[in-house]
């Protein structure tokens, strides 16, 4: 019997991450290219995860033995990936030096604690801006959790977990969802 379902409504595939300094140019649309000023992350190790965490208070009265209201207290958006390119550049975003940094053979030394610098990322979920694709904005960034390369014989290869959480910019929503045509996300 079938459950009712559309496998055309599956998504699949990791799709591609950009990073940009906050304030740049944001897409208007999944179908647009992204402005110059976003650079591409590159590959990844697993793809990534975005999680949405909401937590709930619930009210209680004296007189019922149920929550007769649940509250939201909290919203918390985190973006998690493993870069698999190992470069000056990655390192950088990783450490928390921002989007801008250069990519060349100049030595790297991270920001002091509390100087770290926010950044914009975009997930899209193919490789060239169409109808088709969809789109995640997150506008405003900062890098956290632990940073651990290791060091191994092939197959393995060095690469950079980061953990990112989403802020909210003082006069936008934290994220912005363009779903593609048919409505997927």
């Amino acid at each position: 019997m079938a459950a009712g379902g559309n496998s055309g409504n599956i998504s699949l595939g990791a799709g591609r991450l950009y990073v940009a300094p906050i304030g740049t140019s944001e897409p208007a649309d999944n179908s647009t290219a992204l402005p110059s000023a976003w650079r591409a992350i590159g590959y990844t190790e697993e793809g990534s995860t975005i999680q949405v965490e909401l937590n709930n208070e619930e009210i209680e009265v004296e007189e019922e033995f149920e929550p007769v209201l649940w509250v939201l207290n909290k919203r918390t958006t985190m973006v998690m990936f493993e870069m698999a390119e190992a470069t000056r550049r990655n390192l950088a975003l990783a450490m928390g030096t921002g989007a801008n940094e250069a990519n060349d053979d100049t030595a790297y030394e991270p920001p002091i604690p509390g100087d770290e610098v926010g950044f914009m990322l975009v997930w899209d979920s193919d490789e060239t801006a169409s109808a088709d694709n969809r789109r995640w904005l997150f506008r405003q960034c900062k890098i956290s959790g632990t940073i651990e390369t290791a060091r191994q014989k092939a197959p393995n290869k060095a690469t950079l977990p980061v953990e990112i959480n989403v802020e909210k910019p003082a006069t936008a929503a934290p994220f912005k969802v363009f779903p593609n045509s048919a409505g997927l996300i």
